[in-house]
């Protein structure tokens, strides 16, 4: 793997990338004023615009959520990627080949190399497209995606081809570029009984497979029949794993879909290249499917990383039961709440989208409802083979569900299915919770429980600010948004600040950060790897929020925040003496007692000066 991207290559590839033109990639954003963007943040739900984006510090923050940083920060947040993903990310449109720190020559051969692999299988996919457009030897393949209801704007969008029946067409048109060893890493080529070099997909339409990153990496093609199809012929094949391709760790159409995964949190997990397109022709943009394999572990993980629900989607019940069975193994391992649709009259979601027309994704939306849970599915099938008004079949029933619901690790889950199972069964709770719990204390791969959170992803209403946080929260942002304007910014102690984020953030200006080369963004970018996600909020927060001052950030308010500022410190002080005072007892503590009543009356009359020099420059700050 390399190693860590050197700073300055971080540094230019933010100077080059634009945020506004980069989230603008992904949503629709509008002025608002003289250095501020607004639009409706893509990472909850909402219908008024709270997204706001400054072109001059070239930060993010949304005053819905909380979300907020630098450009890289927005695109690792919206497509699920490391740091370094979202550095490589941008790199292509700033114009910047980065560097790795401690990266070997083995490891950047072997990067090179992917590379290579990469732009064959791409240069590949091209071809095939060029000749499903324009070859007439692409005439049935041309009837075949007709049939199936796909567009030729699907064609275009999705990268379809065709490789023809005969064995060296990529051969003969790539040899001279990539090396017969290269092509056949790369899964394109591969040796026949004589051991020459042929085609490895003929007669094929052809779906190109690309990673997360949008590189190609391979391809599904499906077998069209013709007098020289050999005999046996699978029906679809995929590329041979490679360095590049590794079917059980990639989903069909999720570096397209993933940026809508994210923000509707729900995928569609289908069986064919062909039930993605379909859906995404109807309205539906995050379907993915596997590629040539079954659902696997790998497979949940890394839709977990974007989706919140997914919903296995398949034409028969013998498809689901087989995923859900499968995804029942690993399914607690991952943040991923899974559903299973079986679609009426045996329909997969590509026929069901082509009949249904125009009302295909409203009626899917209404066949949502009858979709259920993994683990309730799994029980509906299990009960199927039961005479559920024969008390000794009933009994049978629930021993061959319970060990379904003893596998829940989560006590909660375990109590709420044993009560489903119950329902179902037609028998007491009271019942299968004693057979479910002998069954967890007699088998010893049943998981202990564990502790889960609330899992909501509700965010808590904020509580309302008190005068201290906003006038500590305004001076913070003069600090940053206009340290020119805050003559006294020296003047600043660590005490002025009783909220501890506005402290924290405080320390990271103070300690120059403010001057990191790059400015404000790289400011939050460093204070996010130094003092944490929090902290990098809460200055991405005070960077964009306008100032309270109708006027702006101008000296005055800026002497009148001060003051504010000062004044509360020395309240504070005071409160802490005077609760002092109420707990010493004047007569038989005089002496101490007398001193702490002289500083008492000394801080009060600061505090009286203070406000009244605040209140000679005007009003307009919280009381």
């Amino acid at each position: 793997m390399p190693g860590r991207i050197r700073e300055e290559d971080v540094g230019t590839v933010r100077e080059r990338s634009d945020i506004v033109k980069v989230i603008s990639g992904y949503l629709q954003l509008r002025k608002a004023g003289a250095d501020r963007m607004v639009g409706l943040c893509p990472f909850h739900t909402e219908k008024t615009g709270s997204l706001s984006v400054s072109p001059s510090k070239q930060l993010f923050y949304c005053f819905g959520c909380g979300e907020g940083g630098d450009v890289f920060r927005f695109v690792q947040k919206l497509e699920s990627l490391t740091f370094s993903e979202a550095v490589e990310k941008l790199t292509a449109e700033a114009g910047v080949t980065v560097r790795y720190e401690g990266q070997s020559g083995t490891d950047r051969k072997a990067s090179n190399r992917r590379a290579v692999l990469s732009k064959a299988v791409a240069e590949a996919g091209r071809l095939f497209t060029k000749l499903l457009l324009e070859g007439n030897e692409a005439k049935d393949a041309r009837d075949y995606l007709a049939e199936r209801g796909i567009s030729p704007q699907s064609v275009e969008r999705f990268g379809i081809g065709y490789a023809p029946g005969y064995p060296d067409f990529l051969l003969r048109r790539l040899g001279g570029t990539f090396s017969g060893e290269l092509l056949a890493e790369a899964g394109l080529v591969s040796k026949d009984a004589g051991g020459r070099l042929r085609d490895r997909f003929r007669g094929r339409v052809m779906f190109p497979i690309h990673d997360l990153s949008g590189a190609a990496i391979g391809f599904g093609g499906r077998l069209l029949p013709g007098p020289n199809t050999p005999a046996g012929a699978a029906k679809y094949v995929n590329s041979a794993e490679s360095p590049i391709y590794n079917k059980g760790r990639i989903l069909y159409n999720l570096h397209r879909a993933k940026a809508e995964i994210t923000r509707s949190g729900r995928a569609f997990i289908v069986e064919g290249y062909t039930d993605v397109i379909a859906l995404d022709q109807g309205g539906i943009p995050t379907a993915v499917a596997t590629c040539g394999t079954a659902l696997g572990e790998d497979h949940v993980k890394l839709l977990s990383r974007f989706a919140g629900t997914a919903i296995l989607t398949f034409d028969a019940d013998e498809a689901g039961a087989g995923a859900a069975a499968r995804a029942y193994k690993f399914h607690q391992q991952y943040p991923l709440n899974l559903l299973v649709l079986v679609l009426p009259e045996g329909l997969d979601p590509a026929d069901f989208m082509q009949q249904r027309g125009e009302a295909a994704a409203e009626e899917l939306d209404a066949l949502m409802e009858r979709a259920v849970p993994l683990v309730e599915f799994m029980l509906d099938r299990t009960l199927r083979g039961f005479d559920l008004n024969d008390p000794e079949s009933r009994d049978r029933a629930v021993l061959a569900g319970v060990p379904i619901v003893a596998g829940l690790e989560d006590q909660v889950r375990r109590q709420e299915y044993s009560r489903v199972l119950a329902g179902k069964a037609r028998t007491s709770e009271g019942a299968v919770l004693f057979e479910v719990d002998k069954f967890a204390a007699m088998d010893p791969t049943v998981a202990g429980e564990r502790s889960g959170g609330n899992g909501s992803g509700t965010r808590r209403e904020p509580a309302r600010s008190s005068p201290e946080q906003r006038v500590e929260k305004e001076a913070m942002k003069l600090l940053i948004q206009a340290p020119g304007s805050f003559a006294r910014a020296t003047e600043l102690r660590e005490d002025h600040f009783s909220t501890a984020r506005y402290r924290k953030a405080f320390d990271v200006v103070r300690s120059g950060a403010a001057e990191t080369p790059g400015g404000v963004a790289a400011m939050v970018a460093r204070a996010e790897q130094e003092s944490g996600e929090q902290v990098a909020k809460v200055l991405a927060a005070l960077a964009v929020e306008r100032v309270e001052s109708a006027d702006g950030a101008t000296s005055d308010y800026a002497e009148r925040v001060f003051l504010r500022l000062e004044e509360l410190s020395l309240k504070r002080k005071a409160d802490e003496i005077r609760r002092r005072l109420e707990r010493l007892n004047p007569i038989k503590a005089g002496a101490e007692y007398d001193q702490l009543y002289e500083r008492f009356v000394r801080l009060e009359g600061q505090r009286r000066r203070v406000r009244e020099a605040a209140e000679d420059l005007g009003h307009g700050l919280p009381e």
